[in-house]
């Protein structure tokens, strides 16, 4: 979950949801703006230098499997989706169910400073794999995974120190 303000983001691949003034409201069936002509699009992450673009590129399309749209040494956007018609060179995010994640060098220090937020959260189908896809790439738990009776749950940090949820519902 990432709280921005009034809003609290839920990033759940690939439907995405929302909420605003506590209604939730379904990406899915309603996939274009608030009343207020916003709709949430992407997630900013701030890395050091063009390594570090590269290095999350890695982690998020291989331990998460997020697709890449664009990457060049300063930038790098990712969406959750698979459909190959975000690959465009256009900067609009279509009105898919898509979350995009972008990564973006750091133009100062105090850019960099990474605490527990923003968290990147993921419903995920097999808690267990993507651990393991993760820690392959270079992040680490941050804690024990948690079993309440909805489902699992845990949290992770990416190489860069990124916050990242996992969430596996119970069966």
């Amino acid at each position: 979950k990432t709280n921005l303000g009034e809003c609290c983001v839920i990033i759940n691949n690939p439907t995405a949801h929302y909420r605003q003034r506590g209604e939730l409201i379904d990406v899915k069936q309603n996939n274009k703006m608030t009343s207020l002509g916003v709709r949430f699009s992407r997630a900013i992450l701030m890395v050091r230098g063009a390594t570090d673009v590269a290095n999350a590129v890695n982690f998020y399309q291989n331990g998460l499997g997020l697709t890449v749209i664009r990457h060049t040494d300063e930038w790098a956007e990712l969406t959750t989706s698979n459909n190959n018609s975000n690959n465009n060179n256009n900067n609009n995010t279509s009105l898919d169910n898509s979350i995009r994640v972008s990564i973006k060098t750091a133009s100062n220090e105090a850019q960099l400073s990474v605490g527990y937020g923003p968290i990147l959260s993921f419903d995920v189908e097999d808690m267990d794999n993507v651990i393991a896809k993760c820690a392959q790439m270079g992040g680490h738990l941050d804690g024990p995974i948690q079993y309440p009776a909805h489902g699992k749950v845990a949290a992770l940090r990416s190489p860069q120190g990124h916050m990242i949820g996992l969430y596996e519902p119970a069966i």
